[in-house]
Formats: C-alpha cells, sequence, structure tokens
C-alpha cells in the first residue's frame, strides 16, 4: 500500500470512509460495489498524491493517508470532494465521502502509526458526515491564513468525540459543494438538558463513584436525604458522568414546581419534548416514547409528588432500557428501587464529641487541626471555595482553622448550611461565625425531637442565617417566596413594594440577600434573575403566613401576572412574537401558581382572563393538553357562568384549543355558545369575531356531527362575519373572513380552490402588520396552488411561510409546512427528502400535542398534494422518516430551507401587532 517512505515528527493526518457504504454493498451486490469502490479510491488515491501525501492503508471503504504539512492535507482532501462530487456515479449509489484531519505526532511503526493523535484524527473523521471536511483545532490554527483557493474554513465549536477531551472543530467550505450537513456526530450531541452550574463541583468523589457503581446494577437510585444535602448536584454530577450510556437523552425533570402527583407525568413528558394528544395522556404517550429508548431521567424533588411513585415504576416495567435517578427526602418504596443516603461531606469527626467552643478553648498544642490537614476535608473545601468567592483575600490559618473546622462539622457536612456559613465571611470570621451558630443551634436543640438531627441542623443554619438580617432584608426575602419558579427584577419590585414600604430598595436588597446565598442570581436573556431554592423558600413562606401578610403578597403576585398575559396577549401575532412568548415560557410556573389561586378560591374573573390570555401562548409552544385541561375544568365551574362576556371569552379559547387539537366536536359547541352569548350582549365585535370562529364547524369534513355543510351554513355565517367586519371598518377581521372562505373552497375542492381568496388574505394580512396570518395565509395560497398543480410557485410561498413561522417560533406552522414542501419534493421526485420532511413535521406535531397536521394529514387524500408512502414501500418510508425525526425544529428548518442552521432567520424587526382572535 505504501508507495514512498511514511514521514516522522509532526504530520498531518487524514481519515476518509463512505458514508453508508454497508447499506450501499447491500443494495448493490458485490459485482456492482467493487468497481464503484475502486472508482472512489482512485479519486481520493490521485488527489492524496497530488499533493505529496503517503497513503498508508485501505481500511474497508476507508483510505488512511499522512502528509509532512497541514496546506497540503487540506488541499488534498478539498480536491478529492471536488472529483468525488463531479464523478457520474450511478443514480442508485451517490458516494458521499466523510473526511478528518488532524496534526499531530506520527511516529511510524512497520508500516503504520499508533498513538493518541492517530486515534484523535479518526475520531474527528467519524464526527462528520458525508461529503463533510473536518479539522481539529490544531489543523485549522495552521492552515487557517492561507487556506486553498475556493475554500474557506467555518467553526464549528467544541465538541468532545468518545473519551477525548473537548475538540475545538472546523469544517471546510468548498465552493460549488454542499456546506449544509447534520449535527457533529459526538457525545454532546446526545440530546440532554443538564443545566450549567455556576459553581464548581467540590469533593463527593466518593460517593460519585460508588452511584456510579450502583446504575451498573438498578434501574431506579434514589438518592435521599434532608434538604441541603447536596443530593441534586449529585445528580447532575451522575447524570453527566453516565450519559455516554444512555444515546436517546439525559433529562433533568425539576418536580419543584409541582405538588400535585397527577401532573407528574405531563411534567415529564413536557421535559422531554413531548405532550399528551387529543385522545390519549401524558402517561401513554411518556410510556410509549420511553419503549425503546436508552433514556436516563433525573426526577429532582420527588418528596412532594411522592405519591407518583408507581407511575415511575410503571414507566421502568414498560421501558427496559429506561433508567431512573430519584433525589427525594424520603424512598418511593417502589420495586426495584435502589435507596442511596446522601451523606453530609466528610468533616474532621472527632470535633462531633464535644462542644465546638470546648474545642476551641484547647490549648493549640492539642487541637491537631491545622490549616494544611483541615483542608483535606471535602466539607472545609466546600467551604473555603464559598468563603472566597465573597472575600477572595480569604484563607484558612493554623490560627482560625480549628473554627472552619468546628463550622463544618457542627453542620453535620450539610453543603447548603455549610455556604450559607461561608457567606458570612465577607463581615465576620471564622470564630465569629462558630459562636452564633453554636447559640442557634444551641436554641434549636430544646424543640421537636421526632425530626431528624441534619434536618434540625440545616433549619437552624437558614433560621440563623434569616434572624442575622436586618428587618427590610427578612421582609423581602418572605416576600420572594411567593415566586413559584424565581422572578425579574420588575416582578421583584412589583410584588415585593416599594422601598418606603420594605425599609429597603429592592435591588439593593437582593444583592445583599444573594451575596449570603440566600437567593440566586442568575442571568436570562441579559436581565438578572432571582429565585429561592426550594428549602429556603420553604422556610421563608412559613415566615410570610406567620407574618399575616401572604394573603395581600399573593394578591399582588396575582394581579402582576395577570397583567403580564394580557399584556402579551395581543402580541403573540405580531412582530415581536418571539420575545413574548419566551418570556411567557420562562414565568409559565408563576402563571400556572395564579390560576391554580383562582381556581381553588372560584375566583373566575382571575382564572377565565389567564386562560383567554394564554390559550395562543399554549398553543405555539406546545401546550395544549394543558390548555384543554385547564380551560375545560375552569368551564365546569358554576362561577365560570356568572359573566357572559368572560364565558364568552372562555368558550372562543376552549373552541381555538379544540381546533387545533382536531377536536372538532369539541370546537364547534364551544364556539356556538361563544356566538350566543355575544349575540345576546349586542356587542359587534365581538359579534363578528364570533360568526367567524362557528363558522368552522361546517367548513371541514369531520366537523360536528350534529350539522353538515350541505345547506351552505358555513358560508352564510362567513359572509355575514365579512360583511360585519366591513361595516366595523375592521381590515383584519375582513382578512380572516377572506382567509375562511378561502378554506371553505380549498377542502371542498371547489373553483381556484381558494387561491384568489388567499391571495387577497394575504395581501390584508400583510398591511394589517399580523405575522402569524401572513404566515397562515402564504401556507393556504401554497396549498391551493399545489392542488392546482403549480408547483413552483407554490413552493415559494412555502418557503416564506416557514420563515416566518421560524421567525415566530411557531412550531404549529412549522409541523405544516414541512408537510407542504414534502409534497413539493414528492413533485420534484425526490421522495427519500419527502419522507424526511414528513418525519420531522410528524415528531414536532407530536412533541407539540398539535392534531391539526395529522388530522389533516391522515384525513384528506387531496388531489395533486402527493404524499411520500404514495412513491416508496412503508419500510423506505420509515427509515427516511426516521431520519427526518431525529433532527431537532431547527435542524429541519434550516434542511428544508436548503440552508445551515447559522443562516435561519432570526425574528422580524417589522412594526406592527393586532389583536389575537380565533385561530
Amino acid at each position: 500500500m505504501i508507495d514512498r517512505p511514511l514521514p516522522a515528527g509532526t504530520v498531518t493526518f487524514v481519515f476518509t470512509d463512505i458514508e453508508g457504504s454497508t447499506r450501499l454493498n447491500a443494495e448493490l451486490g458485490d459485482d456492482r460495489w467493487a468497481p464503484i469502490l475502486a472508482r472512489h479510491e482512485d479519486l481520493v488515491r490521485h488527489a492524496i498524491d497530488e499533493r505529496g501525501g503517503v497513503l498508508v492503508k485501505s481500511i474497508g471503504d476507508g483510505l488512511f493517508a499522512v502528509f509532512e504539512g497541514a496546506d497540503d492535507a487540506v488541499h488534498a482532501a478539498a480536491e478529492a470532494q471536488r472529483a468525488l462530487a463531479a464523478e457520474p456515479w450511478p443514480p442508485d449509489a451517490p458516494i458521499r465521502v466523510r473526511m478528518g484531519i488532524h496534526t499531530g505526532s506520527g511516529i511510524p511503526k512497520d508500516g503504520d502509526y499508533r498513538g493518541h493523535d492517530v486515534n484523535r484524527a479518526s475520531r474527528v473523521a467519524s464526527a462528520g458526515h458525508g461529503g463533510q471536511v473536518l479539522l481539529s483545532e490544531t489543523t485549522a490554527a495552521l492552515v487557517a491564513d492561507r487556506p486553498p483557493e475556493g475554500v474557506s474554513l467555518v467553526s464549528l465549536a467544541r465538541h468532545r468525540l468518545r473519551d477525548l477531551r473537548p475538540e475545538q472543530l472546523w469544517q471546510l467550505e468548498i465552493d460549488g459543494l454542499p456546506s449544509s450537513f447534520p449535527p457533529i456526530t459526538s457525545l454532546d450531541s446526545r440530546p440532554n438538558n443538564l443545566p450549567t452550574q455556576l459553581t464548581s463541583f467540590v469533593g463527593r468523589e466518593a460517593e460519585l463513584a460508588e452511584a456510579t457503581g450502583l446504575l451498573e446494577t438498578t434501574r431506579l437510585l434514589t438518592l435521599t436525604g434532608p434538604g441541603g444535602t447536596g443530593k441534586t448536584r449529585l445528580s447532575l454530577q451522575l447524570a453527566a458522568d453516565v450519559a455516554d450510556r444512555f444515546p436517546d437523552g439525559v433529562w433533568f425533570v425539576a418536580m419543584e414546581p409541582v405538588r400535585d402527583p397527577d401532573l407528574v407525568a405531563s411534567r415529564i413528558a413536557s421535559t422531554v419534548g413531548l405532550v399528551e394528544s387529543a385522545n390519549r395522556g401524558a402517561r401513554e404517550v411518556l410510556a410509549e416514547w420511553l419503549t425503546d429508548r436508552r433514556v436516563l431521567l433525573v426526577l429532582d424533588n420527588f418528596e412532594q409528588v411522592i405519591e407518583a411513585g408507581p407511575l415511575v415504576a410503571d414507566l421502568l416495567r414498560s421501558a427496559p432500557d429506561l433508567v431512573v435517578v430519584v433525589t427525594s427526602r424520603a424512598p418511593l418504596r417502589v420495586s426495584g428501587e435502589q435507596e442511596y443516603g446522601v451523606p453530609g461531606l466528610p468533616v474532621p469527626l472527632d470535633l462531633l464529641a464535644m462542644s465546638d467552643l470546648e474545642r476551641l478553648n484547647l490549648p493549640a498544642s492539642e487541637r491537631g487541626l491545622a490549616a494544611d490537614a483541615i483542608s483535606q476535608y471535602e466539607a472545609v473545601r466546600l467551604f473555603i471555595a464559598r468563603a472566597v468567592a465573597v472575600r477572595p483575600d480569604f484563607h484558612v490559618t493554623n490560627e482560625n482553622a480549628p473554627a472552619v473546622a468546628a463550622i463544618c462539622a457542627r453542620l453535620h457536612g450539610m453543603p447548603l448550611a455549610i455556604e450559607l456559613a461561608a457567606a458570612r465571611i465577607r463581615l465576620l470570621g471564622p470564630e465569629a461565625i462558630l459562636a452564633r451558630l453554636e447559640r442557634q443551634l444551641g436554641v434549636l436543640s430544646t424543640g421537636a425531637r421526632d425530626v431528624p438531627e441534619r434536618q434540625q441542623t440545616l433549619r437552624g443554619a437558614i433560621a440563623w442565617s434569616y434572624d442575622i438580617l436586618a428587618e427590610p432584608e427578612r421582609r423581602l426575602l418572605r416576600r420572594l417566596s411567593v415566586f413559584v419558579s424565581g422572578c425579574d427584577l420588575e416582578a421583584a419590585e412589583a410584588i415585593c413594594g416599594p422601598p418606603e414600604e420594605l425599609g429597603v430598595d429592592v435591588l439593593d436588597g437582593l444583592t445583599g440577600l444573594a451575596d449570603q446565598s440566600l437567593i440566586r442570581a442568575d442571568t436570562a436573556d441579559g436581565e438578572p434573575r432571582f429565585r429561592l431554592l426550594d428549602t429556603i423558600r420553604e422556610f421563608a413562606f412559613e415566615e410570610l403566613a406567620a407574618s399575616g401578610e401572604a394573603a395581600e403578597i399573593e394578591r399582588r403576585h396575582s394581579a402582576t401576572y395577570v397583567r403580564l398575559v394580557e399584556q402579551a396577549a395581543p402580541e403573540l401575532a405580531g412582530a415581536d412574537q418571539r420575545r413574548w412568548l419566551s418570556r411567557l415560557e420562562q414565568e409559565h410556573d408563576n402563571i400556572r401558581a395564579v390560576l391554580d389561586r383562582a381556581v381553588a378560591s372560584a375566583d373566575g374573573s382571575t382564572a377565565i382572563r389567564v386562560g383567554y390570555a394564554m390559550w395562543r401562548y399554549w398553543q405555539k409552544r406546545g401546550h395544549l393538553n394543558e390548555a384543554r385541561r385547564r380551560l375545560q375544568a375552569i368551564a365546569e365551574q358554576p362561577w365560570s357562568r356568572r359573566d357572559p362576556a368572560l364565558r364568552a371569552r372562555l368558550m372562543e379559547a376552549l373552541g381555538g384549543v379544540g381546533w387545533w387539537q382536531a377536536d372538532l366536536a369539541v370546537m364547534a359547541p364551544s364556539y356556538r355558545e361563544a356566538l350566543e352569548l355575544w349575540q345576546g350582549l349586542g356587542d359587534r365585535p365581538e359579534i363578528a369575531n364570533a360568526l367567524y370562529n362557528a363558522s368552522f364547524s361546517y367548513a371541514v369534513e369531520g366537523g360536528d356531527p350534529e350539522h353538515s355543510d350541505d345547506s351552505g351554513e358555513s358560508l352564510r355565517l362567513m359572509e355575514q362575519a365579512r360583511d360585519l367586519f366591513q361595516e366595523l371598518g375592521d381590515e383584519h377581521g375582513i382578512a380572516g373572513a377572506v382567509w375562511a372562505m378561502g378554506n371553505r373552497s380549498y377542502f371542498r375542492n371547489e373553483g381556484d380552490r381558494g387561491v384568489a381568496a388567499f391571495g387577497e388574505a394575504l395581501e390584508r394580512f400583510r398591511n394589517t402588520g399580523d405575522r402569524t396570518m401572513t404566515g397562515w395565509a402564504l401556507h393556504m395560497l401554497g396549498s391551493g396552488l399545489i392542488r392546482l398543480a403549480r408547483f413552483e410557485e407554490a413552493e415559494g410561498h412555502f418557503r416564506e411561510a416557514l420563515r416566518e413561522f421560524h421567525a415566530a417560533g411557531d412550531v404549529s406552522g412549522i409541523a405544516l409546512v414541512l408537510d407542504d414542501l414534502a409534497s413539493i419534493a414528492i413533485a420534484a421526485d425526490d421522495p427519500p427528502r419527502a419522507a424526511r420532511l414528513w418525519g420531522a413535521a410528524r415528531a414536532i406535531s407530536s412533541a407539540g400535542g398539535v392534531g391539526l397536521a395529522d388530522f389533516i394529514d391522515s384525513t384528506y387524500e387531496i388531489p395533486n398534494r402527493p404524499h411520500a408512502r404514495s412513491r416508496m414501500g412503508s419500510a423506505e418510508l420509515e427509515r427516511y422518516a426516521h431520519e427526518g425525526r431525529a433532527m431537532s425544529v431547527d435542524e429541519s428548518v434550516a434542511y428544508a430551507l436548503s440552508v445551515p442552521i447559522e443562516d435561519l432567520p432570526g425574528p422580524h424587526e417589522h412594526a406592527g401587532n393586532t389583536a389575537v382572535t380565533g385561530r
């Protein structure tokens, strides 16, 4: 194989292989495959020879070459890819070669190379895809200033390649050749949502090793211990360390805001990107999704929903490759559970045998607690790390070492308690901290004896930290406990009160509480956000209730979030909708708390106002089943009928959710009731909108089972709505009515299939600035053109619609347009592309609980709208559809538009918003 001596020293390695070669060989047979493989090798070898490289060996369908210079290796790779792309391969045998290049130490031996750098080059290649050339950071640095003509380098960020350290990868972009590829194949490409930690993982090496070992023999590991033990932090590190075992994902599910065990399945499902469909609950959907997947779930703070333990056991029984790690103050007590009690961090144990103050009074020679000795204990290391964070010049000396050790021992190595104590180092020395802490814990020891000592200790540490605050800071901490999942500064100021009431400026108070580790300060969208750990929040809320302030603070909390959702609602169709959708997502748990309180207290006004304002958010962000449950529960309450206008809005929201879930039997009566209520109130603008909504009950096949459109009822309602909108001068309403007429013509296969109506509606929606309905008009205009076999025109409208929906973050719209473009791909004789797009659309529909796309896909056989299943067998369709389902939303959009992910359109900057009505 080698036709010249192998170079030694610093060299550049190149690995190549053919993507999908095993499948191609099986499909073509050896007789056809052999000459194709040989031709591929000739083309690559020629490029290697031309740049002075040496072909070390062939490895199946791959090649391994070495170059003395990185420049030559990159030139050779680019030329090889050009030659491969220009070759007229058989239509059923497209040859796509991936290549990886890395520069490092090369020591030839027995005609080959061994060593770390060779392995790294091989793994760089294996991270890529057919037609892609990847470079390591080392090689990229050598050629960045002088790439070959027509070639540029693009950074692909850092990736962890199998067991290697994180590697910065770069991609060659070669003029005239594809530059958009699926995501890099690496350990970091495995799906996960493990949150970033702002502080280092100190200690726990032994516990981490023990927990990792237990996961080898159990599928349900419960980390138990009182709050503040560090269970959550340990579970996160454990999940990160074993992530390689779970190719289908590692998911951290925070149960902190959940109090109802019946919502646990929904919480897990929404975390992994699923919600229940119209006729299947979250439990069933989740069990089905997990069945053939290797997934790790980390269920955090499970003690408050401990009654849901049987659900976890059921999921484990139905999904043989599922593994669950639970953090809880108590075990689940279900079959197969392995409990692991998380101990406090190791401390100087001899200090526990006597009072800490007694130990401090011993002669120095008898203390045996020098700085270097106590620094070996993990609890002490944590104290030092957190103390230095607030006071950089702090260090342990032989003089203060006994006090530091005693603090850690007295707190039983409880991480949260140690952090609270260490935060005081800004103002107090270790001896002063210990003295004050000892007094607080001594008082506590006279209390209830049925509470575990470590739990008493933690509560005492929190109480001590609370008691030594000034009263304004105590008041602020109490009031912050009303927030379920944190708050921004604006909400904190609105709810906690002005400085003259609190006695402290809110921002100053928040900063002080963060400095003392009583709250956590993060950044979200460039703005500060504050939250309390669950253990501290429990304590603070008890203090809030005892203060007599709870009712007023909860009232302010509800009023603040009612204002937010009502401010957001009209923005959810406009140019700035992505930002508003993200803001509602961030505050969703606080909004849920408002709804829960309103329903519990029969506050119909608050419950309906929030439900009506939120339903469009729920639709666009994939929370339709939660919307359905909440809205139906409200509708069943007698107090929901007290105010006819509010009842009408509730029915409009429920009807909209029914439409999007393709549950037309729910949609129709809801919309009819809303129409009757508005007619009774005589509100003409609302009547016009209700006429528009009600027309859809009759407009599509499978609608209201008690009505049909044989008499033209839907058209009559649409015309009435249009005429009334015209009388009112409502351009947006007119556009909606015209769009509805186009839908009726489209689904009834009438005339021009709605094309003229959709074109008129599109122009009107653009004029009103409604970005959402602009996207829907483009979608339906393209759909009408497909029915007229005008595929090229249709594709342009679909692409524009997809850009609109992606810019808005509207997953419902994205799913439908991916189906549109799948039909275009069939018309263009590209069934694999069609199947991938169809598969991506199904995945998005399932994840978002959006039944409409699947309803249309399964209900209608639309003329001139071809489907991938009409062109390929079920096995082939499933293979390509699986590739589509594996794409993220951004990846599927980029694939549909044939652009790199980084070139996807961002949020629009156009001005203009409109009220959200109907669908």
